[in-house]
């Protein structure tokens, strides 16, 4: 009998006796549910990883020695990371302005002078309200003008930021260290928005405030005086990112976060008070606008007994009895600080201190003008204004709902790591707090402080005189 073999399907070749298995054919990978789904499970990890994960920073025990961390470089260049450094200088004062200079240059750090004016060159149409200003002290009002200046000029040149420095300021010759560490504080405490309570995330500790209405800054009321300092080590609240964000190429830069998150880092001063209450949150969370970094065992840092600005102060710092020894800290600068030794300015917050002390009200000696303005915020804008400017708007602009206060953001470092110099029969032209009331060669706050130790830089010494030795 013939064997007759029938392919209804086609699936073998005429010439091929035996049957062949047709071969299944995969679709796309995106065609199948659970490996599209898994592809974008993995991909989202890796965003977030890359995002928000990060590695605390490992900062060095070493005073002297600098961050491993790129996005701090441009703290090592001559502007130590600004734009430009502004000094504060009155033309007659050539002395002043040789001592800067000589200490500038062997420290690497560029700097361009602002030419000071004299109160008794300033007309009286030239004031802002309210009238009674024009009887301050000469030199109150010649200081005021110089600083109006200063900010006057990072706004007209539109500057990123910029430090504003007066021209019998000091700093230790680790400066750039200390700015480093500073920057760490200042990228948290400007950019963060978290209730830091209420997350897991953060090793809060809170201990006992030793500031009273009597040691308090008596520029602010006593209203607002925290029973407790929650503090947090600088370590852990800032961890570097695993991919630092690349900034755009013609946006604002800065190592000290950003700019339009903060505007004045209040680094050069002769005492500060700690944080108030926030009216923006209740008083029982904590928020950058509270907390404090801590950094213990700077030693750049004096021992406690030596935290005093001045010789007339009765008490040292409260930082002395808050805290151990050799612990710096950095914090909004909400309770009140005296002194513009040194502070920088983003090109926000120049706009909004030459509108205030420039245009709108001044009636007193800046610094405790600025200290004032650092503890309070901008009034919300009344609904009739909210009105009137969102009735031109289209509905979708429009905005509904309460309104809140601009926040102003103002960071300090206690101690400071910019300070007044008292040179050998030095004498202010301001006649406030300051160098007009120190008659001991000195400066406080810095250790290893360039003008102290000028003559032995100059001469290519290596041993420094360390001015507030440990015992």
């Amino acid at each position: 009998m013939r064997r007759i073999s029938i392919d209804p399907l086609g699936m073998t070749s005429p010439r091929s006796a035996t049957f062949t298995a047709a071969k299944r054919r995969r679709g796309p990978w995106y065609t199948s549910r659970p490996r599209l789904l898994a592809t974008i499970f993995v991909f989202g990890l890796l965003y977030l990883y890359l995002n928000f994960g990060g590695t605390p920073v490992l900062i060095p025990e070493d005073s002297y020695q600098t961050l491993a961390d790129d996005s701090l470089r441009d703290i090592l260049n001559s502007t130590l990371g600004f734009q430009k450094i502004l000094v504060l200088n009155l033309p007659f004062r050539t002395d002043r302005r040789d001592a800067i200079t000589l200490a500038a240059a062997t420290s690497n750090i560029q700097l361009d002078f602002v030419d000071g004016v004299t109160g008794d060159s300033i007309r009286q149409s030239a004031y802002p309200p309210p009238e009674e200003n024009i009887k301050l002290p000469v030199g109150i009002r010649g200081s005021w003008r110089t600083h109006m200046n200063a900010l006057q000029r990072v706004v007209e040149q539109n500057l990123t930021t910029a430090l504003i420095l007066e021209d019998d300021v000091d700093w230790d010759v680790r400066v750039r260290q200390n700015m480093q560490r500073f920057a760490l504080a200042s990228r948290f405490l400007s950019e963060n928005k978290d209730v830091l309570s209420s997350s897991p995330q953060y090793r809060l500790e809170s201990r006992p405030n030793p500031e009273t209405p009597e040691t308090a800054f008596h520029i602010l009321s006593e209203n607002g005086i925290t029973e407790k300092l929650p503090s947090l080590p600088l370590s852990s609240a800032y961890r570097k990112p695993l991919r630092y964000p690349r900034p755009h190429p013609n946006g604002p830069t800065s190592p000290y976060g950003d700019p339009a998150e903060w505007d004045v880092l209040w680094i050069g001063h002769c005492g500060a008070g700690f944080p108030r209450y926030s009216t923006s949150s209740k008083k029982t969370d904590v928020t950058t606008s509270n907390v404090l970094l801590t950094l213990p065992n700077d030693k750049t840092v004096p021992i406690p007994k030596y935290l005093k600005a001045h010789p007339f102060q009765g008490d040292n710092d409260p930082l002395a009895a808050a805290y151990p020894p050799h612990t710096r800290i950095y914090h909004r600068a909400s309770g009140g600080e005296l002194c513009t030794v040194g502070y920088a300015v983003s090109q926000r917050g120049a706009r909004r201190l030459l509108h205030q002390f420039g245009v709108k009200n001044w009636n007193g000696i800046f610094d405790s003008e600025l200290g004032k303005w650092c503890a309070g915020e901008d009034s919300a804008p009344s609904s009739a204004n909210i009105a009137k400017e969102t009735k031109s708007q289209t509905p979708l602009l429009h905005r509904s709902g309460k309104v809140k206060a601009r926040e102003r953001v103002c960071l300090a470092s206690q101690p400071p790591i910019f300070a007044h110099h008292h040179p050998m029969d030095g004498e202010s032209d301001i006649g406030g707090l300051g160098g007009g009331y120190a008659t001991k060669y000195e400066t406080k706050y810095l250790r290893y402080s360039v003008r102290m130790n000028l003559e032995r830089i100059v001469r290519g010494e290596k041993e420094l005189v360390d001015q507030w030795p440990d015992e």
